[in-house]
């Protein structure tokens, strides 16, 4: 996606934001529901082909509001929140597009392999992404999506959705020796404080191991799907 598209896909996801809010808040008109009925689908196929999950799952602005009143949203502060946090991750990815921030190879070949069942992950794989380049950076939080990424694509590739990495690694099929290196990532996050535990010392990861994990949670998920797809056929 070009910094031009990257713009006119971040307006069209401000315009549905600002639609929700208004008819959540005290901005209501009569014309809305039409409005974000025509947008909405337009918005998705955006976000299809710019390879991102589409977080808003809400077709409509009736169901939207039954959604705020079953979680009991019944504040307009606590609707606004939702709606901000609600695409925030691909907001700030688009930002950064604009800015023709560079992007791994690999990156975008594990969201490209991320399609058809596997499409919500991608959600999980932009959170790793922006943990490491927003203007407050969490590298423990990175890791841990890393790492969760392969496990979801494991369980979902396996039919395992109560499974764990542990457990769902042995169906796959892998290569003994590259189950093992991802086996042992998995235990290196679990063994780092603050990443998929807490801790009682202040953390030492940096942006290299979150890199590092990113990279490597990128290159096991397109040999994952591969794998997938040649054991299948």
């Amino acid at each position: 996606m070009d910094s031009k598209r990257a713009i006119e896909l971040g307006a069209k996801i401000i315009e549905i934001q600002t639609l929700m809010i208004a008819y959540a808040t005290d901005g209501r008109t009569s014309v809305q529901p039409a409005e974000y009925r025509e947008l909405y689908p337009e918005v998705t196929i955006d976000l299809e082909d710019a390879k991102y999950a589409n977080p808003n799952l809400h077709k409509s602005l009736e169901v939207f509001m039954a959604f705020c009143k079953l979680q009991e949203m019944s504040t307009y502060a606590s609707r606004r929140v939702y709606v901000q946090e609600l695409y925030a991750d691909i907001l700030l990815d688009l930002k950064r597009r604009q800015r023709h921030a560079p992007s791994s190879r690999n990156w975008s070949k594990a969201n490209e392999a991320l399609a058809d069942e596997l499409t919500p992950i991608r959600a999980q794989w932009l959170k790793a992404k922006n943990f490491i380049y927003s203007a407050t950076p969490d590298f423990e939080n990175s890791i841990k999506e890393s790492i969760s990424s392969i496990e979801s694509s494991l369980m979902v590739l396996m039919n395992e959705p109560n499974g764990t990495l542990g457990k769902v690694i042995k169906k796959a099929n892998l290569d003994a020796d590259i189950e093992r290196l991802i086996t042992q990532a998995y235990g290196y996050a679990s063994n780092k404080d603050f990443v998929r535990h807490g801790g009682t010392v202040e953390s030492a990861l940096s942006k290299a191991e979150a890199e590092f994990f990113l990279e490597f949670a990128a290159i096991s998920i397109i040999y994952i799907t591969n794998r997938s797809k040649k054991h299948d056929s």
